[in-house]
């Protein structure tokens, strides 16, 4: 995860970095609601199987032993994440980025499916020096992902509308290693730059491997943004959503929407990418 500092505490991200001596794995809410697929199924009303089925899209992009969500987005062969599930704080590759793997879960197998490298499009290659709606991945797969339906994407909807973040991995959440979805709601919303996604500010709770999760309409297989990263004043341990303690992440919109639809419909062939945001002065900050 990415982070920003807010005054003078110290805030990391969820890639296990200490912030002065105390290691934090997550930022918490104190209305933190996750639950496993089959909890929240059975808390509304649905059936556990059918609700296995239309999140099956989610799995986890592991590049050099870090592990983000990720998700199949629009088609079948197409991954959505953050940014810098591929590259760090220097804004190097993590590792040979040829290496890295999709795994997912289907018909309760686990498959681990190569990228295909040379399509992977990213808002930054230096995306913890610059603002975070820059921070998104889109990458296809060197085959497609049978019997797991991707998920759409849609508009953002305005301050107020009620989402569900879908994560894989939560380490440090009882569940860890099992998907992990929670109802919450957009809290704010903000336009950085031009042509490029919103910020958006979510009240629900995420650890170590939530990078790329899908941020969905309650209760749609249909995505208006990824969760990035987290702020906070005292980031070890829970409270009220605050402009000093919240969850971020950034909407499917602008130059992030453009590279999606680009590649689902250009599938198997080299993609331009979009200019490279140079690295500029900055108060953001990510361990």
């Amino acid at each position: 995860m990415r982070y920003r500092p807010i005054v003078a505490a110290a805030i990391i991200c969820g890639l296990g970095i200490v912030a002065g001596e105390t290691e934090v794995e997550a930022v918490t809410l104190e209305t933190d609601a996750r639950l496993t697929l089959t909890d929240f199924a059975k808390k509304t009303g649905q059936d556990p199987a059918l609700f296995e089925s239309r999140y099956a899209a989610t799995g986890m992009v592991v590049c050099s032993g870090v592990y983000s969500t990720a998700q199949l987005t629009v088609k079948s062969d197409l991954v959505t994440t953050a940014a810098h599930a591929f590259y760090d704080t220097d804004g190097n590759p993590r590792g040979d980025l040829a290496t890295c793997n999709f795994m997912i879960m289907v018909d309760g197998r686990q498959l681990e499916i190569p990228l295909d490298v040379k399509s992977l499009q990213v808002g930054s290659r230096n995306p913890y020096a610059v603002s975070p709606v820059h921070d998104w991945a889109v990458v296809r797969l060197v085959q497609p992902v049978e019997k797991a339906q991707p998920y759409g994407i849609t508009t953002l909807g305005p301050v107020g509308t009620s989402v569900d973040m879908l994560a894989h991995r939560h380490r440090g959440w009882v569940y860890d290693g099992r998907k992990a979805i929670e109802g919450c709601a957009i809290r704010t919303e903000s336009r950085v730059e031009r042509n490029n996604p919103r910020e958006i500010a979510i009240d629900c709770s995420a650890g170590e491997g939530a990078s790329g999760s899908a941020i969905m309409l309650k209760g749609q297989p249909a995505m208006v943004g990824i969760y990035v990263g987290w702020r906070s004043t005292h980031p070890d341990r829970p409270g009220p959503f605050s402009m000093t303690h919240m969850n971020f992440g950034v909407s499917i919109e602008g130059l992030f929407r453009n590279a999606i639809l680009a590649a689902a419909m250009e599938p198997m062939v080299d993609q331009g990418k979009p200019s490279e945001h140079a690295a500029a002065k900055t108060d953001i900050q990510r361990h």
